[in-house]
């Protein structure tokens, strides 16, 4: 009696004999799929990062908004002069108080 061939080694050899194509095509399928999973992956990591530096960026330009109304409250000439006064005990001079100075005019220029 003659040994039976075995099964798997059967199939392997029928797969290598017949289905190449088809084996190489299943293998191009699989690295694609793959491709387009990794892609959309990243993709998608790329969209949530867009969205966070966003987010930064309009609470950066709210913040920059609030230092330019808190600059022009504080360089008011009413806040400044209110200020001298109070830290400093600075007054207007009178007009008696007033010393003009000018300055020598020179033959240089």
């Amino acid at each position: 009696m003659k040994p039976r061939p075995s099964l798997a080694k059967q199939i392997g050899q029928d797969v290598l004999a017949i289905g190449k194509l088809p084996l190489g095509l299943l293998l191009a399928v699989l690295v694609s799929a793959i491709a387009v999973v990794s892609m959309t992956q990243s993709t998608r990591n790329l969209i949530a990062k867009q969205d966070a530096l966003l987010e930064q960026r309009e609470t950066l330009e709210v913040e920059w908004r609030n230092q330019l109304l808190e600059e022009n409250a504080l360089s008011e000439h009413s806040h400044v002069e209110s200020v001298a006064r109070q830290s400093f005990d600075m007054i207007r001079p009178t007009s008696e108080n007033e010393v003009i100075v000018t300055r020598p005019l020179s033959n240089d220029r």
